[in-house]
């Protein structure tokens, strides 16, 4: 669900302000399309959708391409993508916390259940990811040594973790992933997390941001039941193979 609301300083000096600079190649109907010198790196397209329109920054190798200038809309853009053999990754939600849920948040306190984990949780956490499937990893994207790592426990069992770090370097976002265990999963431990996590990010100045994919509906009503509200839609390039190799 996407709610229009007044979102913090931080939220839009990251993604509201500068898609409304670059320069500018179209803008009609609600759709914007401008491309930038200086694009964040692997971020050569970034498109923003809000309920006021779609906002478009490209690069100008991209903006040379067949078919992207004369676009005059989010379809006729990503049809010029696709046919250039630019692939996206597939839009995300942009989750925030409204001001009177911060509140909320700060004001009460962690799960009784729920802990930070450190190092000397390793063996702990070894054995939580080695039980959870592969490809839930790779997408909850929860290593023990980020900024900031807490637990979910049943007994002496860690059936659930997730972790916040700031979403770019010197970023004032704290972008907060979990993952909890499939024969855990409906009883709060996730949603116990995100607000331990967010309790902890705003405690320590940061802003909680929740992303995940359009089609992830168990993520969708987490981040809602937790308290945040989408802003809009961000989608970008995936990682090209290039950029694999050099993270490797």
């Amino acid at each position: 669900m996407t709610i229009q609301t007044i979102p913090a300083p931080v939220v839009r000096q990251t993604w509201i302000d500068p898609f409304a600079g670059g320069t500018e190649i179209r803008a009609l109907h609600g759709f914007r399309l401008a491309h930038t010198e200086n694009p964040e790196e692997g971020f050569a397209v970034q498109i923003l959708g809000r309920p006021s329109g779609t906002s478009v920054l490209v690069s100008s190798e991209i903006a040379e391409l067949e078919g992207v200038r004369q676009s005059t809309s989010e379809a006729e853009l990503r049809a010029a993508l696709t046919a250039a053999g630019v692939e996206m990754n597939g839009a995300d939600h942009l989750f925030f916390l409204p001001d009177a849920r911060k509140q909320e948040v700060r004001a009460a306190h962690d799960a009784s259940h729920v802990r930070r984990l450190t190092a000397d949780d390793e063996g702990l956490f070894e054995a939580f990811v080695a039980s959870a499937p592969e490809a839930d990893v790779d997408e909850a994207w929860v290593e023990l040594d980020q900024w900031v790592v807490f637990g979910a426990f049943d007994g002496d069992l860690l059936v659930a973790a997730g972790s916040a770090l700031p979403f770019r370097e010197d970023s004032l976002l704290a972008d907060i992933g979990v993952l909890t265990l499939p024969s855990h999963r409906g009883q709060g431990h996730a949603r116990a997390i995100v607000l331990a996590l967010s309790r902890h990010a705003l405690a320590e100045g940061y802003e909680p941001q929740y992303r995940c994919q359009l089609d992830n509906t168990s993520s969708v009503i987490l981040a809602e039941r937790s308290g945040f509200l989408s802003i809009g839609t961000w989608d970008v390039p995936l990682p090209s193979e290039d950029d694999d190799e050099d993270e490797d």
